[in-house]
């Protein structure tokens, strides 16, 4: 994990594992002829109780002589400006800070029963093969030298030798669901197996010797199955399904998988629904279409199956922007509207425009129009309603649209919710206009 001379930054929180990991790796330091520094992340969501963390961990730094760096975000902001989870955007926020770091490695403070809980959190939402294998202890410059012993190690350790640690009341949040796997469901696998953690810690090691070896296999096949397309019009990928129906279903499911990752370029969300959809699409005739995750088109063109990335949307700096997608898809237009202007239109009523094909939403909830696509519908569609959220199939019958029109309606989406139908005029009750809302995004489609 470490050379002698590199530069090892350790991420600190303040936790007894963090806490752990910093005094070990200050204690191996000197006799393995490394230098030691420390980050940390103060992500404004616990008030003073974070920034009590914060000053407990430059505190610490200062007795051992630990350099440290601290940087202060708002995951709230960058929650509600990417659409993504809080605990989501707090970890994407760190990671970024990472990278941003001059250290040869970045030490964090995973254990055991973190990679446990990995585990059983990606096997109950659907992963793959990948997925199961959990954290690696080394990936690029990123190390984890904790991953082989327990949370009840790590806290025994720090009472040992007299460490003390901060206390994270979000913690004990089981509406996280993390945290809902760490207080309910491991302590009923350990009252069927006092050593659960250890053995699915074993799996999860496994499977990725499993993983690494059909990663080799798959690049393999991979550059012998697929090439870039010819049609630049397209510009996508396109699978040879001669030397594909050749390939063992895993391997044929895998190379597909990873078309549909480089395209996007966001391996995140695609899951066995896509690859099954490809699937079926490459046994149909030629000529056959399908619309998938983040606004990917396929069709069937004989023997080839061709992929292509989606239309993208940008809005720099509240300038109009106008976008005509491919193969006779509606034109869009966005008109990003500053608050002033916003709350006038609020006052005047205007944000009720009769026009169904014109509509305006509450920017906040999209973040970026570029997460925006406009295509024919997918399962696992849904729309959110007062109160939760309806399947968008649900929805089409009860609005008595005919079965023959629902699969050429065109709909504008984020991932899987649905944003706007234009055909019908309704927008998802998230994306509304509310007294809250500071800016106003006006959409306005032609040729739907």
């Amino acid at each position: 994990m470490i050379t002698k001379g590199e530069h090892v930054c350790v991420a600190v929180s303040g936790g007894a594992d963090s806490m752990c990991l910093l005094f070990l790796l200050h204690g191996l330091s000197a006799s393995m002829g490394f230098t030691l520094s420390a980050i940390h992340v103060e992500h404004g969501i616990r008030g003073q109780a974070s920034l009590d963390d914060m000053d407990y961990v430059i505190e610490e730094c200062g007795k051992l002589g630990v350099e440290l760096k601290t940087v202060r975000i708002d995951a709230r902001a960058v929650s509600g400006r990417t659409g993504t989870t809080l605990e989501e955007a707090a970890r994407n926020e760190r990671y970024r800070i990472f990278e941003g770091t001059d250290a040869d490695k970045i030490a964090l403070a995973h254990h055991m029963d973190d990679q446990t809980e990995t585990f059983l959190f990606n096997a109950v939402r659907g992963t793959g093969i990948r997925g199961l294998r959990g954290m690696l202890p080394v990936r690029g410059k990123y190390i984890r030298p904790l991953l082989c012993i327990t949370r009840k190690q790590v806290e025994e350790y720090c009472k040992t030798t007299g460490i003390e640690y901060r206390t994270d009341a979000t913690n004990e949040d089981t509406d996280i669901s993390r945290n809902r796997i760490r207080q309910t469901v491991m302590p009923e696998l350990i009252r069927i197996n006092g050593q659960a953690a250890a053995h699915i810690s074993e799996v999860s090691e496994e499977i990725s010797e499993v993983e690494e070896y059909l990663e080799g296999i798959t690049e393999q096949a991979f550059g012998d199955c697929v090439r870039g397309s010819e049609d630049l019009q397209y510009n996508g990928l396109e699978i040879d399904l001669d030397r594909l129906d050749r390939l063992p279903d895993i391997v044929a499911s895998r190379v597909i998988k990873e078309v549909l990752v480089r395209v996007s370029g966001k391996p995140k969300d695609i899951s066995r629904i896509h690859i099954n959809i490809l699937k079926d699409l490459a046994k149909g005739r030629s000529g056959r279409h399908a619309d998938l995750i983040y606004g990917i088109k396929a069709f069937k063109d004989f023997r080839r199956l061709v992929i292509r990335k989606a239309v993208g949307y940008e809005l720099p700096d509240g300038i109009s922007h106008q976008e005509k997608s491919a193969c006779g898809e509606p034109d869009i237009s966005f008109v990003l509207i500053d608050a002033d202007v916003s709350e006038r239109m609020k006052n005047t009523g205007k944000i009720n425009e009769p026009d169904r094909y014109t509509k305006y939403l509450d920017y906040a909830t999209i973040g970026n129009v570029s997460v925006l696509e406009i295509r024919h519908r997918m399962p696992g569609d849904q729309i959110s309603i007062k109160g939760g959220n309806k399947k968008l199939k649900d929805l089409l019958i009860e609005e008595k649209i005919p079965a023959d029109k629902r699969d050429t309606m065109y709909f504008v989406t984020k991932g899987h919710e649905i944003v706007w139908i234009p055909a019908t005029g309704r927008i998802g009750e998230r994306f509304k206009v509310t007294e809250k809302t500071i800016n106003i995004l006006k959409m306005e489609m032609k040729h739907g």
